[in-house]
């Protein structure tokens, strides 16, 4: 039985969401009774409301094409893939092998992502994509969406079909191209030239940009080697990471590489990959995702140059493209269907990994809101580092749970900033600056000549303040209603 690549997947036993159901339990009487091929065809019948026996084969031999049974007539076997998905429950693993025979499977998703479909319109999607298989079979989506809703990435009501949270994940990691390795296992450089479809070049540097089709940034690979001359520090969770450029060239500089690490640290929300590579191994083990938390430019060990210093930390994601279905969930369309935005988050709805990533796509969206310039004196001062001094502010705070939603955030230059959380500014409900009124303390008459400039505001109209926000803001510092 051969596997061809095929463009109609075939409908199993049991009816759609069923059909894993039934093959796990047929691999499993395969396994205890190890059966002759008529033994498999009575069990079907006999287990199932399947009666044709040419329709029990033309499933069976679906089934031998997705490598899950071996299929010959005095023997039945269950394959080492078989073996594998029975035995872990991974889904993904019949995913797989679903993809590798039939097109069509991400072109499905993809389309999902974009919100729920029919079947004929999903059945449209694949003919689109794949114009060279001819697709005019009416019938033929739905063995796909039957698959993936046995799988429990697709949902199914009303004749419509919409991701799961499973699918929405999945169909994240296949349409981004961005691969997932298994944390402590090792990997050559040829593997992950294969899995990241790139060329690194004679040997993998220590930070590696790549961008997508679009020329954006798509992830960072970063590499750190035991006996590296940067002295890395990397005990535990949290450690530091020295930027790119030898001892021998002098101050490093803001290079490419270490430019990607530090807009990572002011909020970047690509995944950055961490392998290390012991002295004794030519393979880098792959240490999991990491977050830039914090860059500084400081004098190294010695004494005798100026590096970037970053500050690393590993999240606990096992998926890649979590980062970015997390800065998704970031609100930042004024457009959505409520009239008053709720001023916090639900703070069971995340893990603190995940609120950390949301944290990074909340400052990075406000930010380029505003263009990297404070709202309160239109600057966009830069550090001999390089980092431009702005900082996304939640307007009802963070510490109390404030919302990652653009329209609860200004960004501010560090003292302004600073004075806003203080209580010393405020703004009104026109966009107008408050000042408190303490002429007894320091820091007033500095203050007190931006009351009632306007604000600098995104051109955008979605993404700037609400009413909400600002009126919790003022309330919080004793400013009477504006």
């Amino acid at each position: 039985m051969g596997t061809d690549e095929r463009n109609i997947a075939v409908r199993f036993f049991g009816g759609a969401g069923n059909y894993t159901d039934v093959l796990e339990d047929l691999c499993r009487f395969v396994l205890a009774e190890r059966p002759d091929e008529d033994t498999v065809v009575e069990w079907v019948r006999t287990n199932t409301r399947a009666s044709s026996e040419d329709g029990i084969s033309r499933r069976l031999r679906f089934v031998a094409a997705l490598g899950v049974l071996e299929i010959e007539s005095d023997r039945v076997r269950v394959t080492e893939r078989g073996l594998q998905w029975v035995s872990t429950g991974d889904h993904e693993r019949l995913f797989d092998a679903l993809t590798e025979t039939v097109t069509g499977f991400e072109t499905v998703l993809e389309a999902l992502l974009e919100g729920p479909k029919t079947d004929a319109e999903l059945g449209e999607a694949i003919a689109a994509a794949h114009a060279e298989f001819g697709w005019n079979d009416p019938t033929g989506p739905a063995g796909h969406r039957g698959w993936l809703q046995s799988l429990g990435y697709v949902d199914r009501s009303d004749g419509v079909n919409s991701l799961t949270d499973s699918g929405r994940q999945l169909a994240r990691r296949v349409t981004s191209g961005l691969p997932a390795f298994e944390r402590g296992d090792y990997y050559a450089q040829a593997d992950l030239e294969a899995a990241f479809d790139t060329s690194f070049g004679s040997y993998i540097k220590g930070i590696n940009p790549r961008t997508g089709d679009d020329g954006e940034l798509a992830y960072i690979v970063l590499k750190a080697h035991e006996d590296s001359p940067y002295r890395d520090d990397l005990d535990g969770d949290r450690f530091t990471y020295i930027g790119e450029g030898v001892p021998s060239k002098g101050d490093q500089r803001p290079t490419p590489a270490n430019t990607a690490l530090l807009e990572h640290a002011e909020g970047g929300v690509v995944p950055v990959y961490f392998f290390y590579q012991p002295a004794d191994r030519d393979e880098l083990r792959y240490e999991g995702v990491v977050d830039v938390v914090d860059a500084e430019y400081v004098s190294d060990a010695d004494g005798e140059r100026m590096v970037y210093r970053f500050t690393m930390e590993r999240l606990d994601l096992e998926d890649p493209t979590m980062v970015e279905s997390l800065a998704e969930s970031v609100v930042d369309d004024g457009a959505a269907d409520e009239d008053e935005p709720a001023l916090t988050d639900d703070e069971e709805a995340f893990t603190v990994t995940e609120r950390r990533v949301r944290s990074s796509a909340f400052a990075t969206r406000v930010k380029q809101a505003y263009d990297f310039r404070c709202a309160i004196c239109d600057t966009a001062r830069e550090s001999p580092a390089g980092t431009v001094d702005i900082e996304a502010a939640h307007i009802y705070p963070k510490r109390e749970n404030g919302r990652d939603d653009v329209r609860n955030g200004l960004a501010l230059c560090r003292l302004h900033h600073w004075a806003f959380d203080a209580g010393w500014l405020a703004v009104t409900d026109d966009y107008r600056i408050l000042v408190a009124d303490r002429p007894d303390l320091e820091g007033y008459e500095e203050f007190v000549r931006l009351e009632g400039d306007e604000l600098t505001l995104p051109a955008d109209e979605t993404k700037r303040p609400h009413a909400t926000f600002l009126a919790a803001h003022r309330k919080r510092h004793g400013f009477e209603s504006a």
